[in-house]
């Protein structure tokens, strides 16, 4: 209760913050509903390693930037292009989540693709045409505010770890005897 409490105000807190210190810093970060919590999650989710699901992240992120300047530059600007080019994304991001071996959950670059095409379709939609200028500050401006959102969450980790975290070691080691008598 406590973690879930002190989380979502952390959380709240940061994503208020986010708008007023951009502001002062002439930063122009979009609304943080989107980022603030993409990172939130990103962080407090349980399953697979923080350094795994991180970087799942980031490919997903990647990835979607990569489907969007192929839909940019090679699609036809119609539903049917849109279509192709999600679909070849998502197959490119379980394809990379497989090669890692669990390392890179498929969850975690699922939420890099949603995260980012979130933050970007509606920009991307009003000027395809400029989609170099366009894609760096939402890029920019998305990751800022998603890794203020992961540092937070990774904090609350620390102050308040997840109990089931600590059961899953004991349940492996006790497998593990079980199977090591045979």
């Amino acid at each position: 209760m406590k973690r879930t409490l002190f989380g979502g105000f952390a959380l709240a807190i940061v994503a208020f913050a986010a708008v007023y210190i951009g502001d002062a810093l002439n930063l122009g970060l979009p609304n943080p509903l989107l980022g603030v919590p993409v990172g939130g999650v990103l962080a407090l989710a349980p399953g697979g390693q923080k350094l795994g699901r991180y970087i799942g992240f980031l490919v997903g992120v990647l990835f979607a930037l990569i489907g969007t300047a192929i839909n940019a530059q090679f699609m036809p600007a119609s539903s049917s292009g849109v279509a192709v080019t999600a679909a070849l994304t998502i197959v490119l991001v379980t394809g990379a989540a497989a090669l890692s071996f669990g390392r890179m959950p498929l969850w975690s670059l699922l939420l890099g693709v949603g995260g980012f095409a979130g933050a970007y379709d509606y920009v991307y939609n009003d000027a395809p045409y400029n989609f170099l200028n366009t894609s760096t500050l939402a890029l920019g401006t998305f990751m800022v505010l998603a890794n203020l959102g992961y540092l937070t969450g990774f904090v609350v980790d620390w102050l308040f770890p997840e109990e089931s975290d600590e059961a899953e070691p004991e349940e492996v080691m006790e497998s593990e005897t079980v199977g090591s008598e045979i």
